[in-house]
């Protein structure tokens, strides 16, 4: 009994081990077991355990949202080198007015110049009539002929131009006022004035401004023209000096002037393709033939942005046409203060968009996305969204940004020395953006809510101003039609 007693626990602990060996047997054959399952279940397509999957998903989706960022930072380089190299191009070929009106050693003979006709519209100008209209009749120009088209106006602009009238009794011809007092349907009133002021003149070349444009030199016209005709030019068309202006007004007249000479592809200009091509309210200056040719003001009778749309017109339909900057030679104060800009622009831009809600779209998103892109990827490299250690990712997160800040201050430099712009307006870029949008949109906004545009006091339906747009290509169809 005693014996049996002592063994006892020998033979429980061998018992104790037996069944340990026969568990962890166990548990090796089910790790087996599930390992041959898995891989089984990854032969035949299954899908792991989410345990398993949980490391890969992370890797797989940190790819992607890299390659995804790669794709928008190669779209905002290739976008900023496209429209920065476009926009250089552009202001290298738009010259100052300056700079080509006197060539060294030319002797200006005024008896070898054209006849000339300056057709002046004015509608409630009383406060610059007066001396728009001295200046221009102070012009070295002989035989110069210059048509006042007063359109309708109520705050006594009609008496000035009497006025001034009766005191060229003594030239007559010099000056012809026109008092337009009704406006035919179909017609918006400074398109028919326009058409008024050219059915009277007489001139070969044909100059069409604005009642509040000032001319600084009295030869300007005198060598103009002859500037025309050296060059075999069909159109001149100069941008005005709207100086002085607040820092915010002159960063956002600039982008603006930088979205026209886009429009009218001045990069291109010296090229004669027809196509593109504009022309500028201040100082439109046109041979009559051309003039003539593309049909007058009678196309553009319902266009709200019918200075450009002439330009249009006159450069598809062959004309060679150049476009200056007027800067210290013809002064027009377009408008006092940045908020005058946006609303000064309410009749324009959505205008000058074909009134399409697609267009707008697209101008403003692009203008917002290459401005605020750039910084938003740097700043999302800052915020950890790269991988540390991924010199080529944060490369070029970093890319479209260097690129914009190079092109935008290499523009902004070029336009201060040339075109006297501040380059400090470089560091007004995003802000001037944000105003350019606001302006497009209240444009925009302003007309569908109001189903019509109002200007100078008269309404015009939206349908109608739709029915008489003028599209890119109509000028093309004079020139096949005289081929």
């Amino acid at each position: 009994m005693n014996n049996e007693g002592a063994d006892a626990p020998g033979r429980q602990d061998a018992t104790s081990a037996h069944i340990g060996n026969m568990q962890a047997r166990s548990n090796a054959a089910g790790r087996d077991a599930a390992a041959a399952e898995c891989r089984r279940n990854s032969d035949s397509g299954h899908q792991a355990p989410p345990g398993a999957r949980r490391g890969g998903g992370r890797r797989r989706g940190g790819i992607l949202s890299h390659v995804f960022l790669l794709i928008v930072a190669v779209l905002l380089a290739l976008g900023w080198l496209a429209l920065g190299s476009t926009l250089l191009a552009a202001s290298r070929r738009m010259r100052l007015l300056r700079e080509v009106l006197d060539p060294e050693g030319e002797v200006l003979e005024p008896g070898a110049l054209p006849s000339l006709s300056v057709i002046v519209t004015a509608r409630d100008e009383a406060s610059g009539i007066e001396t728009t209209v001295q200046r221009l009749l102070a012009q070295e120009y002989p035989g110069l002929e210059v048509v006042v088209v007063d359109d309708r106006s109520t705050d006594g602009t009609s008496a000035i131009l009497d006025r001034l009238a009766a005191g060229t009794a003594p030239r007559p011809g010099r000056l012809t006022v026109i008092h337009n007092r009704a406006l035919p349907d179909g017609w918006l009133g400074k398109c028919h004035a326009c058409r008024l002021g050219a059915e009277r003149a007489r001139g070969e070349w044909l100059l069409f401004t604005d009642g509040d444009v000032t001319l600084a030199r009295r030869d300007l016209l005198a060598r103009s023209v002859r500037l025309a005709g050296r060059e075999r030019l069909d159109h001149v068309a100069v941008t005005p000096d709207t100086r002085p202006m607040s820092p915010l007004q002159a960063g956002l007249v600039s982008l603006f002037g930088q979205i026209f000479l886009l429009a009218v592809r001045a990069h291109e200009m010296d090229r004669d393709r027809p196509r593109g091509g504009g022309g500028v309210g201040a100082f439109n200056l046109v041979r009559r033939t051309a003039y003539e040719r593309v049909g007058g003001h009678h196309p553009l009778r319902m266009d709200a942005a019918d200075d450009i749309k002439l330009g249009m017109l006159l450069k598809e339909s062959g004309a060679r046409q150049r476009i200056y900057n007027g800067l210290d030679l013809i002064l027009c104060p377009w408008q006092r203060g940045t908020l005058n800009v946006i609303r000064g622009l309410e009749k324009n831009f959505f205008g000058g968009c074909d009134y399409s809600l697609a267009r707008i779209l697209v101008i403003t998103g692009g203008l917002l996305a290459l401005t605020f892109g750039p910084p938003a990827l740097a700043l999302l490299d800052l915020c950890g969204a790269w991988e540390p250690g991924s010199w080529a990712w944060q490369g070029a997160a970093w890319l479209p940004l260097a690129i914009a800040v190079g092109l935008l201050g290499t523009g902004y430099l070029l336009n201060a020395r040339r075109f006297g712009v501040s380059p400090w307006l470089f560091l007004l870029h995003p802000v001037s953006v944000l105003l350019l949008v606001a302006a497009a949109w209240n444009s925009t906004l302003r007309i569908l809510a109001r189903g019509g545009v109002r200007w100078r006091g008269t309404f015009y339906p939206l349908a109608d101003l739709r029915r008489g747009l003028v599209r890119s290509g109509d000028g093309r169809g004079v020139r096949r039609h005289e081929i």
